[in-house]
């Protein structure tokens, strides 16, 4: 009876070592959240999976942006996998937040080094330091780069307009009160089918903090103005 006894402590002394241990693990893993200052540089519109935002230009044609995802999570941060085979280490744990969406007339093939026809938001504090970025596929710079995992393109970085003035602007009766305008300083025309089948030819942004993208102008003149959904 005694040895019994004596088993069953040793196994719960060996239970509560182990957890001790993984809570151990965990708590020397870093963990970068975003700050009150990081939080005022998100995009706060609710974007809901199935959404449609319409974009009309100045002769009624539209483009239609189908919401994919709106999805803030804690990400692991591991480096590199070894030659062979074996998996990367933990690093640290970052908070991201991504929206993505897809322009229903620019549907595009993905590929190993992402979809660059879709939309996408990116935030991230991954390595303590904030950065966000968009991808457009309109844009008329070619830029091949990711934030953190290669499906997170972007072709556009915000962190260079983060501290710049912010301006108001109406569009279609809606205010915006924290507007940037991006300007790519080419009138130039691509046509990487990477960024699917609509030409390449968006010279000029209207980026709102609170909303995201809220028009964009190309280099034939068409301003497409965000139709805001009520």
């Amino acid at each position: 009876m005694k040895n019994l006894l004596r088993l069953l402590i040793l196994c719960i002394g060996i239970f509560i070592f182990s957890g001790c241990e993984i809570d151990h693990n965990e708590e020397i893993d870093p963990y970068y959240r975003f700050n009150n200052e990081d939080k005022t540089l998100l995009i706060k519109y609710n974007y809901t999976p199935n959404q449609i935002i319409t974009y009309e230009n100045q002769f009624n044609e539209k483009l239609n942006f189908r919401v994919i995802s709106n999805i803030t999570e804690k990400r692991g941060s591991y480096s590199n996998g070894t030659f062979s085979g074996g998996g990367g280490i933990l690093g640290n744990y970052y908070d991201s937040k991504i929206v993505r969406l897809e322009i229903m007339e620019n549907q595009g093939n993905s590929s190993s080094s992402g979809d660059y026809s879709k939309v996408n938001y990116v935030f991230s504090k991954n390595n303590n330091e904030f950065v966000n970025g968009l991808n457009f596929p309109m844009w008329n710079i070619t830029l091949f780069y990711s934030i953190n995992e290669l499906q997170d393109n972007v072709n556009v970085f915000l962190s260079d307009f983060n501290e710049i003035q912010k301006t108001q602007i109406s569009i279609n009766n809606h205010l915006f009160k924290e507007v940037v305008v991006i300007d790519s300083e080419s009138n130039e025309s691509q046509n990487n089918f990477s960024f699917g089948p609509l030409l390449q030819n968006v010279n000029k942004i209207f980026y709102d903090y609170e909303f995201g993208i809220v028009q964009f102008n190309d280099i034939d003149g068409n301003e497409w103005k965000v139709i805001y959904p009520e």
